[in-house]
Order: C-alpha cells, then sequence, then structure tokens
C-alpha cells in the first residue's frame, strides 16, 4: 500500500538527514566543506514534502482528501518544501545560528535552493509510487 510505503521512505529520509547532520558536527564538516550544508536540506526538502503529502492525502489525521491531480501534487510538494525551508531559515535567523553574516543571503537563497529541489524529487518520486502502485483488493 502507497501508504505504508511512503512511511518507510519518510523513515529513510529522516535518518539519513539525522546521519549527515550528526557527521556533520562531529566532523565538523559544515565547516571544513562549504557545500556540504546542502545534502541535509535537499533530504529534508525531500522529508518535508512527503511528510506534507503523506499528512494531508494518506493520513487521515486531516480529514480525507482525495489526491489531486498531478499539477497540483507537483505544486503542493514544491510549496510546502519552500514554505517550511524559509521558515526553518527564519529560526536559525531568529535565534543567531548563521555562521557567516557576510554571505548570509547566498547561504540562504541556496538552502531554500535545495529544499525547492528536494521537493521536486519528491513529486517524481510520487509519480513513480502511484504509478506502481497495487491497487486494494
Amino acid at each position: 500500500m502507497l501508504r505504508t510505503r511512503l512511511l518507510y521512505i519518510l523513515t529513510v529520509l529522516v535518518l539519513l538527514v539525522a546521519l549527515l547532520h550528526g557527521l556533520a558536527f562531529v566532523y565538523f564538516l559544515y565547516w571544513k566543506l562549504s557545500w556540504f550544508d546542502t545534502l541535509p536540506h535537499f533530504f529534508g526538502g525531500m522529508f518535508v514534502s512527503l511528510l506534507s503529502v503523506w499528512l494531508w492525502y494518506f493520513s487521515g489525521y486531516l480529514g480525507v482528501h482525495p489526491l489531486p491531480k498531478l499539477r497540483t501534487l507537483f505544486w503542493f510538494t514544491v510549496l510546502s518544501a519552500f514554505v517550511i525551508g524559509v521558515g526553518w531559515e527564519v529560526f536559525e535567523r531568529g535565534l543567531d545560528l548563521t555562521w557567516s553574516p557576510e554571505g548570509y543571503w547566498t547561504d540562504t537563497s541556496l538552502d531554500v535552493l535545495a529544499d525547492v529541489l528536494g521537493g521536486v524529487v519528491s513529486y517524481f518520486l510520487l509519480r513513480y509510487l502511484l504509478r506502481t502502485a497495487r491497487p486494494l483488493i
């Protein structure tokens, strides 16, 4: 069932983001490799967009919503990654967790871009999963 497959994928993604973040702190990868921050943002964008889809369309916690057309699903995944990504950047800035004030806007723009690209990849993953899902018997 697609609902269960999405939960497995969400579990793998959250573990991957946690692993990347943990490795980055242990080995100072955020400071040694300027591009490393892009990886957790990309997989975090995937996680957030797939979690949004799962919560809205599959969980039943927020009511029953039929799956939309593919165009609507695309915008749902991309915008959910964008909104949460921007929210995360505001959170980081509010707690003064940015380490490079002079490059803040460049870093923030790349982070949000990675989040959105994660949302786009999530859409294509969802399309594939919907195409290959077995109907309930």
